[in-house]
């Protein structure tokens, strides 16, 4: 099951933050992966580093969480060696901060099938709980029923593996399009274009057993 906008975690004070810094450099490389998947947040910006060069501002807006909590755990990951800082670039009078993670850490490492059990429980159990409380804001009042064109729907299937697998290859495809018309928009937005906000939820999963 792939979500992709997550609840966002704690935040950690200075000096907490400094004492975990100090136990993840002394931790081996196979240790350091493992703490790197132990939290939620952590994995996914890390999977999205497997992927791209990108900004923790950039890697917030992706996840929706705050970017105090991305620029926590893309310390952290430094600090674990998992990451490396590529390039900076002067925004608005500050740099900007752009990584990558490191040539060892393959897209095999983050993938779903990496993480332990209790990491994925976690993340989704976040991400339904976020999803559904969002749900709940734009439905009870008029946001949802706003406009005409917007989608629900719900499809309930039953196929093979080679199905469920080209289920999953093409919402991951559609995922990726969503954020290049986004990308688009606020190109044509900086012209002085109207703003329509909205969410794109995909939930493709298991179904429970009937009781």
């Amino acid at each position: 099951m792939r979500l992709q906008r997550s609840a966002g975690g704690t935040i950690v004070t200075s000096s907490t933050a400094r004492t975990d810094h100090a136990a993840a450099a002394a931790a081996p490389p196979g240790r350091a992966l493992a703490k790197a998947l132990s939290h939620p947040l952590r994995w996914q910006i890390l999977a999205l580093l497997a992927e791209t060069t990108t900004t923790p501002v950039a890697i917030a807006r992706e996840l929706g969480v705050r970017i105090e909590n991305v620029s926590y755990h893309v310390r952290v990951l430094s600090d674990l060696g998992l990451i490396e800082l590529v390039r900076t670039t002067p925004v608005r009078g500050a740099l900007e901060h752009h990584y990558r993670a490191c040539p060892h850490v393959t897209a095999a490492d983050t993938a779903p099938d990496a993480r332990p059990l209790h990491v994925r429980r976690d993340l989704n159990q976040g991400l339904v709980r976020d999803v559904v409380a969002g749900l709940v804001r734009a439905f009870a009042g008029d946001a949802a029923q706003s406009r005409c064109d917007g989608h629900l729907s719900r499809t309930p299937i039953v196929v093979d593996e080679e199905g469920w697998r080209e289920i999953e290859r093409r919402l991951e495809e559609l995922r990726r399009r969503v954020r290049e018309i986004e990308d688009e928009s606020r190109a044509r937005r900086a012209r002085g274009g109207p703003a329509v906000a909205g969410e794109v939820v995909l939930l493709h999963y298991p179904s429970a057993p009937a009781r």
